[in-house]
């Protein structure tokens, strides 16, 4: 399967939900599980859950849903109503003609009027408002992915580095323990005089730099369970693991960056906002043209015939209405909107360039980190066969003892360099799917079930070989099985 079509390709899985509904409820119900390691999904799934600035991300979504129903709400007819009630002096010519002492009257007042109003035609700019409204959700959409994106890094970074600084502080520990050994030694030829202080001053500094190498771990360590806990919200529990997933890199950093220009959220939202500043200009330009609404009313007013009497007024109408501004305001807003349009163009371009540099960059690390690693393990292996001969030499009195320690020494110096590149050189990976916005999506185990079908789909050809032999020769075939044939074969 070519990394297009499975990135492109639906990797929900049914049988994971239902198992990850199982594990959470199992999970809820037995709180001693908690002290249990946590895999690094797992890690990433409660920094979503727990973490501000996702649910930050989720308000601006939710609001911009909000936003969009509020202009959709435009298209539909307003129902308006006043009502007034009180008492009213009235001096009128039909007070006049009805009072013959004072020429005017007092009554009590009674009106009410209800009006139901449906815009029929404003220059579309509902249309565009409304459909800027859309744009601006799916930016917002976008927007909480690319926060996923960057949440889920950091919480990548923050789990390697504590695993990275446990599984140093291991070694060095090994290490600290090879060096004490020759401890005693170097006092037995001291006392006996076939080595002078120098010698044993050399060993203790060797002593003491990894003792140096296992605080500065420790810090790290220290530092990095902050960062964790920042993350998490909580300090990892038990032993992390090493994740084995399968992160299948694109082939080439052509394809890499390909594929971040045409999925990545921060195009995709900056797409979105171009699109929605572009619908705000024709809103605004919406102005420049009549508006026409259709109207029904009823209008009721009660009160003594002195000064009026009743009065019942029921219209349907059409009513347009044109407003310009002589100073030029609707001119102004509209071309400031084209300039926001084009802006957002500008930043667009310039996020695309940003991205493809961060691939390049990320890419350029892998590779250098790759390279390091291949000449570190060259070297680590020269290192183990310089160390054997050393003993040989040792033992056949050619060295001293501080050249024997020395040399071993330099073997678990490159050794934990060996183990720093290829943590690096992991972490380049994943920085290569994050600047390509697709890390989150390759850490599920919904896509581990992919990945996991894909290598079976591969595999079959040479499972189906095999079978075929256990057929052909069972008794040879049995004893180079080991006896495990029945659980692979049919």
């Amino acid at each position: 399967m070519s990394l297009m079509s499975f990135f492109h390709k639906n990797i929900s899985s049914l049988r994971y939900r239902i198992a990850l509904g199982l594990s959470s409820a199992v999970l809820a119900l037995c709180p001693w599980q908690a002290a249990q390691a946590e895999s690094l999904f797992e890690a990433v799934e409660k920094t979503l859950a727990n973490h501000p600035r996702q649910e930050s991300a989720m308000l601006r979504l939710e609001a911009a849903a909000d936003k969009r129903r509020e202009e959709k709400s435009a298209f539909f007819p307003t129902l308006s109503g006043n009502a007034a009630g009180g008492r009213v002096y009235g001096d009128n010519s039909t007070s006049r003609g009805l009072s013959v002492t004072r020429g005017s009257g007092y009554s009590w007042l009674w009106e009410g009027d209800i009006a139901l109003t449906q815009n029929l035609f404003n220059g579309m700019g509902t249309v565009n408002r409304h459909s800027a409204a859309i744009d601006r959700e799916e930016a917002a959409k976008y927007s909480m992915d690319d926060v996923r994106e960057m949440l889920t890094i950091e919480t990548v970074n923050a789990y390697m580095d504590v695993l990275r600084a446990e599984d140093s502080l291991r070694y060095i520990a090994e290490y600290k323990a090879a060096l004490e050994k020759y401890r005693p030694q170097f006092k037995v030829l001291i006392d006996q005089g076939a080595v002078d202080s120098t010698d044993q001053s050399q060993a203790f500094d060797m002593i003491a730099r990894a003792s140096k190498l296992e605080n500065d771990f420790n810090a790290q360590k220290q530092s990095a369970i902050a960062r964790y806990a920042m993350m998490t919200g909580h300090e990892p529990q038990g032993e992390l693991h090493a994740p084995k997933g399968v992160l299948n890199i694109p082939e080439t950093q052509d394809m890499a960056v390909a594929w971040a220009l045409e999925n990545h959220p921060q195009l995709r939202a900056a797409n979105e906002n171009s699109d929605a500043a572009w619908h705000d200009s024709l809103a605004e330009k919406s102005a420049f043209f009549p508006k026409l609404d259709s109207e029904l009313s009823y209008y009721k007013k009660d009160q003594d015939d002195v000064i009026g009497g009743e009065v019942v007024d029921a219209r349907a109408l059409l009513k347009m209405n044109w407003a310009f501004s002589t100073g030029g305001a609707e001119i102004s807003r509209y071309k400031r909107s084209r300039k926001l349009y084009q802006q957002s163009l500008s930043e667009r371009r310039e996020k695309e360039l940003q991205l493809v540099a961060n691939i390049k960059d990320a890419w350029i690390m892998r590779d250098k980190l790759t390279a390091q690693q291949d000449i570190s393990a060259r070297r680590l292996a020269l290192s183990k066969a310089l160390l054997n001969t050393r003993r040989d030499q040792f033992e056949g009195g050619s060295i001293t003892l501080i050249q024997l320690m020395q040399a071993h020494d330099q073997h678990y110096m490159l050794g934990l360099e060996n183990r720093q590149l290829s943590y690096a050189a992991q972490n380049a990976d994943y920085m290569i799917l994050s600047s390509m916005g697709a890390l989150y999506s390759r850490l599920t185990p919904e896509a581990a079930l992919v990945i996991q079908d894909v290598q079976q789909d591969a595999a079959q050809p040479e499972i189906e070989k095999f079978c075929d032999h256990q057929q052909e020769h069972p008794e040879t075939g049995k004893s180079k099985s080991d006896g495990k044939a029945s659980e692979v074969c049919p």
